[in-house]
């Protein structure tokens, strides 16, 4: 018996009609489309396979800007503010691109040419995104194809497919040495408080910028950490894990700080140049100025710090972050227990703090070998 076949139409395409069930007492059907009569009939079969899985055939035409949308909602109410501000800009980058795209007929090779992109140019920084970076966007792509097939719209995650760029830079965290901690102990400066209280507590920015002098108490020695400022949001929070803490400070510490003038305890401990709570400029003009005249001081320079001679950065210079990092380095080199590290620097996951344990224990083993190296060389 000859195959049924359908009537083409004005255009020249061949329709076939699918059956999906009733909805309100009614038969619906889905029309699909081929310039042939066996390419119509293979994309009725891949219908009626999707009917036969429970796939949301009527949420076919859905895009993907629509699904980013729903994904987002679905976070909002899971995450901090911050984080969900982190998501929301990442995924626009996405959104930017395939918003309009229906969201079944995406595939890998149209991912693909994104993260290339970001590999090459991040266009927040204007500069290559690092691995870590991209395992974020990535991860945010993956989530968003995985909703929509919790949701039975698609049966397939394009996102799991994509390559990330083997050779981007690895971004890393420091921890200044001793001979660099020494200098930060008698470097005079401006912006020596907010250094020196990063260093010896392990703050956030962020934690160091909402902090009073009434969260302080000297005589005990710690620093509750209760809230930080979101700089996206212009306003004030709770620490990044949404937990407060008590920081045990060092006595070096607790020494410097009582030598610090305050007029009150609602006063902040780290202000402007201008006596006002701290803005994002304002933490890189302090840090900027810092590491220029701590340059000058210990780069071994003869010229005046004011001539037109310009003055090469000959020490190493360093990020805020390194200094809380320096804040873990230090009690990993001074013993302290992994949970209580944890506790320290307000970790949500203790895995993030034997992360670092583990990275400085395997570069300590590192120093050692080389130590017996240069002993058996002579």
């Amino acid at each position: 018996m000859p195959k049924k076949s359908n009537t083409r139409r004005a255009d020249g395409r061949i329709a076939v009609q699918v059956y999906l069930g009733r909805v309100n007492g009614k038969r619906q059907y889905k029309t699909v489309y081929g310039k042939t009569q066996k390419e119509a009939d293979q994309k009725a079969t891949a219908l009626k396979a999707k009917l036969n899985k429970g796939l949301d055939i009527s949420g076919g035409n859905d895009t993907f800007g629509a699904w980013s949308t729903f994904w987002l909602q679905s976070k909002k109410v899971n995450v901090v503010p911050e984080h969900y501000h982190l998501l929301e800009s990442r995924l626009a980058f996405f959104t930017q691109r395939i918003s309009q795209q229906k969201i079944t007929s995406i595939r890998p090779v149209d991912l693909q040419p994104m993260f290339d992109e970001l590999s090459i140019c991040n266009p927040h920084t204007g500069k290559p995104s690092a691995k870590k970076t991209l395992r974020s966007y990535h991860q945010i792509l993956v989530s968003v194809f995985d909703y929509a097939i919790d949701n039975r719209i698609i049966d397939f995650n394009p996102a799991e497919r994509i390559h990330l760029l083997k050779t981007a830079p690895q971004k890393t965290r420091r921890a200044l040495t001793k001979e660099e901690r020494r200098r930060v102990d008698e470097f005079e400066h401006r912006g020596k408080t907010a250094i020196m209280l990063l260093m010896y507590s392990g703050l956030r920015r962020g934690e160091a910028t909402a902090l009073r002098w009434s969260d302080i108490d000297l005589v005990n020695g710690t620093i509750t950490v209760s809230r930080s400022y979101n700089y996206k949001a212009k306003a004030f929070k709770s620490p990044k894990n949404g937990k407060s803490r008590c920081v045990f400070i060092p006595n070096k510490l607790v020494q410097y700080l009582k030598q610090i003038p305050h007029k009150s305890e609602n006063d902040f401990v780290i202000v402007s140049a201008k006596g006002t709570m701290m803005s994002i400029d304002a933490w890189d003009r302090l840090l900027e100025s810092y590491l220029f005249q701590m340059n000058y001081k210990y780069g071994g320079f003869t010229c005046g710090l004011h001539t037109n001679e310009k003055i090469p950065m000959v020490i190493e210079p360093f990020g805020l972050h390194d200094l809380r990092h320096t804040f873990c380095t230090m009690m990993y080199e001074a013993g302290i227990d992994v949970l209580v590290a944890q506790e320290q620097m307000g970790h949500a996951d203790p895995k993030t703090t034997l992360n670092i344990y583990t990275h400085l224990q395997m570069e300590h083993k590192a120093t050692n070998i080389s130590k017996l190296n240069d002993y058996l060389s002579e």
